[in-house]
């Protein structure tokens, strides 16, 4: 998927981009990413973050590789451009990642983002309770 969006995005500016499938069943994460985009697992003792290589879909990606990570049950993904600085934390919100996961994604935007910087962000997770 992320090859044929490199392919047309090639008379653009380019873009930074993820792709992750998780598979609960299985429990685990198929992740690819490319560009100034983060990738982290939430759920064991401390963040797990996933790799994306460097480049631009559009113009220069050499590599493009698919990561198996595991999946705990109960885990959160968190998925941001680089427009969220990178030392964000959720452990001054205790709770919180028990929530819906369109309010963690609203406060990383809310207290980590860049001044001056585009930002986006997507949480998935378990449904909250």
């Amino acid at each position: 998927m992320l090859d044929r969006l490199h392919r047309g995005l090639r008379p653009t500016r380019g873009a930074a981009g993820a792709i992750a499938h998780v598979d609960p069943q299985r429990e685990l994460v198929t992740y690819a990413g490319v560009g100034n985009i983060s990738g982290f697992i939430l759920g064991g003792e401390r963040p797990r973050a996933m790799v994306s290589h460097n480049g631009i879909l559009g113009h220069e990606a050499r590599r493009i590789q698919e990561f198996r990570y595991p999946w705990p049950p109960g885990s959160t993904l968190v998925l941001h451009s680089d427009g969220l600085t990178t030392h964000w934390s959720l452990d001054g919100y205790p709770g919180v990642i028990r929530r819906h996961p369109g309010l963690i994604a609203g406060l990383l935007y809310r207290d980590f983002r860049r001044a001056h910087d585009d930002v986006t962000v997507v949480v998935a997770g378990p449904r909250p309770s």
